[in-house]
């Protein structure tokens, strides 16, 4: 893991982004700003961000109805561990973690699980992007001169002007379109032209042994399986608006914890925010997408003309609520399912 290019390229993109969301910061204030801070509205932040993972739970189950009839219950332990591998270890492995534990535990196959990941997180990126955009045309002009041109912003302790931060994170957000946009094209180019796809799999697969591209057909299928969800509109329909509770409970998670530091922030700013942060993490970067979350979020702070040090304590106290519990709880199951660290770990290479 820490010889993969993928570790490295992360890691160091995280500490360029950390440098970059701690450059400037008063220390001092910093500190006395968590000394200050109204901590009783972390209890309302953490209790509605952990009861997002249960609507994310029951999201796999609808996503997996075709292949099995999960109850959300059973699908909550795997997926809070793999949550938490995510958050520990770089390139996302927990997403293939949790496709091993669920896979395992009932009885599918990991290549479907698989699938329901990567429609999860297609889902996920969609639903983001309309919470960025829904924040970001807060600050299009329309019918008239934006008042606030030609206005400086310390960002990274650096001069931008505010029409500049504003085009950057526009920029952000049509990667965004582009990326989810692709992956979910392909997917779905999977199941209308699932014939075609698999005729050109196979020939391509014919320079390789018999044996090996007999498994790689048979894991495609599978794979194909799991995305079954994407055959019917209403169903996919349906899980899409369904993602929008777990996204509305954390962006209540921003609002609240805004609260704890006596910043006035309204939905539509705390959307934006929540969009941003998150879409910066879709970059390379290393465990729990430390550096990417800061850098992201206090960018769209500045816009809101607010200090850079009371921006950061904001942004850092948020990313703890969305790392450090779901670490607690995951290493919870691991213990209540009586699996080893190294077992989760090693694990997901074996089989299919």
């Amino acid at each position: 893991m820490f010889k993969s290019k993928k570790f490295w390229i992360g890691s160091i993109v995280s500490i360029v982004c950390l440098v970059l969301a701690v450059r400037g910061v008063d220390w001092l204030l910093l500190g006395q700003s968590l000394r200050e801070a109204h901590w009783a509205y972390m209890f309302p932040a953490l209790l509605l961000y952990l009861a997002g993972y249960w609507s994310r739970a029951r999201r796999i189950s609808q996503i997996l109805a075709p292949v099995k009839a999960i109850p959300t219950r059973r699908a909550l332990p795997p997926l809070v561990i793999g949550f938490m591998f995510n958050n520990i270890l770089p390139a996302r492995l927990g997403e293939f973690i949790f496709a091993y534990l669920l896979g395992k535990r009932e009885g599918i196959s990991r290549t479907a699980s698989l699938a329901a990941v990567i429609v999860s997180r297609i889902l996920d990126g969609f639903t983001i992007l309309v919470f960025f955009l829904f924040g970001l045309f807060a600050f299009l002009s329309v019918g008239q001169q934006e008042p606030a041109q030609g206005v400086m912003l310390n960002v990274a302790g650096m001069a931008i002007s505010k029409e500049a931060l504003i085009g950057k994170i526009y920029l952000a957000g049509i990667l965004g379109v582009i990326v989810f946009g692709l992956v979910f094209g392909t997917c779905f180019c999977l199941i209308v032209w699932k014939e075609f796809t698999f005729t050109l799999v196979e020939r391509i697969m014919g320079i390789f042994p018999k044996r090996y591209s007999a498994k790689g057909l048979e894991a495609l299928e599978k794979f194909v399986g799991g995305l079954h969800i994407l055959k019917d509109p209403k169903a996919l329909l349906g899980v899409f608006f369904f993602n929008f509770v777990p996204w509305g409970l954390e962006l209540f998670t921003y609002y609240f914890t805004a609260k704890t530091f006596g910043i006035e922030l309204n939905l539509r700013q705390c959307a934006l925010i929540m969009g941003m942060t998150n879409l910066a993490m879709t970059a390379p970067s290393g465990p729990g997408g430390v550096g990417l979350f800061e850098w992201g979020g206090t960018m769209v702070m500045a816009l809101y003309g607010v200090g850079k040090t009371v921006a950061l304590a904001y942004i850092v106290v948020v990313h703890a609520i969305i790392l450090l519990p779901i670490n607690i709880w995951g290493f919870y199951f691991l213990w209540r399912e009586g699996i080893s660290f190294n077992e989760a770990l090693n694990q997901p290479d074996e089989g299919k």
